[in-house]
């Protein structure tokens, strides 16, 4: 017989105090000691509140109606102390941000052990041990606030490997994430998972999650869709996009294109497309690209600028960056590259120890909106559409006009039925809209977005994209940072890569994602199907322009 579960959910049924439905009801689930399991699914699927129950936060710190039974590494979680559970289940939330609270990475990392009641030279051994896990060695003195977003995620993430559990559930742990980190950061779980029986479960609506695990569930509305290895679920196409998640690039190709067999690999793919005729025959030549257009006029522009934050190393010396009237800019780079630090110089939240910030000469100051990455941190109303009003209220504006601009913010966003509701109840997807549709009652030229998409499923994250498209289809003039691939491909004209404060390709997107050794070399990769075109002898930035090509 083999070994009993390390993980049994029995008849789980779950509501939320004041909720209108269940999470749960009747869920059933075992997961095997060293196991590594990705859980999927679309928003609300249930996915952070199983997580919190294995984490033992619910029912013992967070109240509602709970029914079953969770044993996690041979307790009953509703008869044990979440803190109990610390050296057996690992939990990072989806917003880890929450879990940072001290002024020094290595004080962060020690925190955990430390009350564990370690002694000093073992709870040093585990702080720098965690910290090379994730890839932080070298920024042990830096206060975690001065850190980008995704190193945030990987010290949230250094902090509980420092504790070593039996077991570590993630909540989104690549959400922040370039895509090079994402993949070491998936295969160094990976190797810790069978080096030390580690049982690891991932949840999220990334599919990048089941790279390195050998079983998949599939969650929607609390129920479990499919469960089975991961090659015979990464290939059901059709189940990914019936949940409104983004199914992987190259069997969804094959898939779209008639073929029964689905690649899982950019090896298998070019071996099967060869095989198929879709190469391009030798020495044939695309067509040439047309002449780029006059360049518009410069409307923002950082004009040789050195910034530091205080006591770190500096992030820009000597950097200039413009942007052009009417353009649509995806800055893409590695984590710590000063992607998030660019927008705010930018946007005048930040101030440049030289150089200066420009803007176009006017009869009227250039109007900047900026989004920031956690839509969290610029709502504060109690009412949606009292949100949009607060700026335009503040301008001093007539109670017409600034009722016109509501309406027009709201109904462009998709949330004018949603006017009266608390900001709160609404999902991560409609706050990124609501403080997309803040901004925009304030009608300005530059839109900035700092990585729009995160922590969104799929269809959220073309909800925001296609927005986004739109209204620089309006007018706006848009700058955006983002670490999804096919979003730069899919919707940028123009690409910037960061690296370390320093500009290492700026161009047209088809011309830099072509670009491969230089976005490797910056922790980046072309998205599969750019990837298995230019194998094939040709250069398609999507699906469509792939099937128009090979006839």
């Amino acid at each position: 017989m083999g070994e009993p579960p390390i993980i049994k959910i029995t008849d789980l049924s779950f509501q939320y105090k004041k909720a209108t439905a269940p999470v749960f009801q009747g869920l059933n689930l075992e997961v095997g000691p060293g196991e590594r399991l990705a859980i999927l699914g679309p928003s609300e699927a249930g996915k952070s509140t199983l997580a919190l129950c294995l984490g033992g936060l619910i029912p013992r710190m967070i109240k509602g109606e709970f029914q079953g039974e969770v044993e996690v590494a041979g307790r009953i979680t509703t008869f044990c102390r979440p803190r109990d559970q610390a050296d057996r289940v690992g939990l990072m939330f989806q917003d880890f941000e929450a879990q940072l609270f001290c002024t020094r990475v290595d004080q962060e990392v020690a925190f955990g052990p430390e009350n564990l009641g370690l002694a000093r030279p073992e709870l040093a051994l585990r702080v720098q041990r965690a910290l090379a896990r994730v890839g932080l060695e070298g920024l042990e003195a830096r206060d975690p606030a001065t850190l980008s977003g995704g190193q945030k995620q990987l010290l949230a993430l250094a902090a509980i490997l420092a504790l070593e559990p039996q077991i570590l559930v993630l909540d989104e742990p690549t959400s922040d994430l370039d895509p090079l980190r994402v993949e070491e950061l998936l295969e160094a779980l990976g190797r810790l998972s069978e080096d030390h029986q580690l049982t690891l479960i991932l949840c999220g609506a990334d599919l990048r999650l089941a790279r390195h695990c050998s079983r998949i569930v599939l969650l929607n509305q609390g129920q479990i869709v499919a469960d089975g290895p991961r090659e015979e679920v990464l290939r059901q196409v059709e189940t990914f996009r019936g949940l409104g998640l983004r199914p992987l690039e190259l069997p969804a190709l094959f898939h779209d294109l008639g073929q029964i067999t689905l690649p899982l690999n950019l090896e298998e793919a070019a071996a099967q497309a060869r095989s198929l005729g879709w190469e391009q025959k030798t020495g044939s030549r695309e067509p040439a690209a047309p002449p780029p257009p006059s360049p518009a006029p410069e409307l923002l522009a950082l004009r040789r600028v050195n910034f530091a934050y205080p006591g770190s190393a500096p992030i820009f010396q000597n950097f200039s960056f413009a942007l052009r009237s009417g353009e649509l800019t995806a800055i893409l780079g590695p984590n710590g590259g000063g992607k998030t630090t660019l927008l705010k110089l930018l946007r005048g939240l930040l101030h440049p120890q030289a150089g200066e910030l420009w803007t176009a000469e006017s009869d009227q100051p250039l109007r900047v909106g900026f989004v920031f990455q956690n839509p969290d941190y610029q709502l504060f109303s109690e009412q949606v559409w009292e949100e949009v009003a607060f700026g335009p209220r503040n301008l001093g504006l007539e109670k017409s006009e600034i009722d016109r601009r509501v309406e027009t913010a709201l109904t462009q966003v998709h949330l004018l039925d949603r006017a009266g509701e608390d900001p709160f109840s609404l999902t991560k997807g409609q706050r990124q809209r609501l403080a997309v549709a803040a901004v925009l009652a304030l009608t300005p030229q530059v839109i900035i977005l700092d990585e729009p998409t995160t922590g969104l499923d799929h269809r959220e994250q073309e909800d925001m994209l296609d927005l986004i498209r739109e209204l620089h289809g309006q007018g706006h003039t848009i700058l955006m940072v983002t670490h999804s691939m096919w979003a730069a491909a899919n919707y940028a004209h123009r690409l910037v890569v960061l690296k370390a404060g320093q500009k290492m390709l700026d161009g047209p997107t088809r011309e830099v994602l072509a670009q491969e050794d230089i976005l490797y070399a910056c922790r980046l990769a072309p998205p599969p199907v750019v990837q298995l075109s230019r194998r094939l002898g040709f250069t398609a930035l999507t699906a469509q322009e792939f099937r128009e090509k090979i006839g």
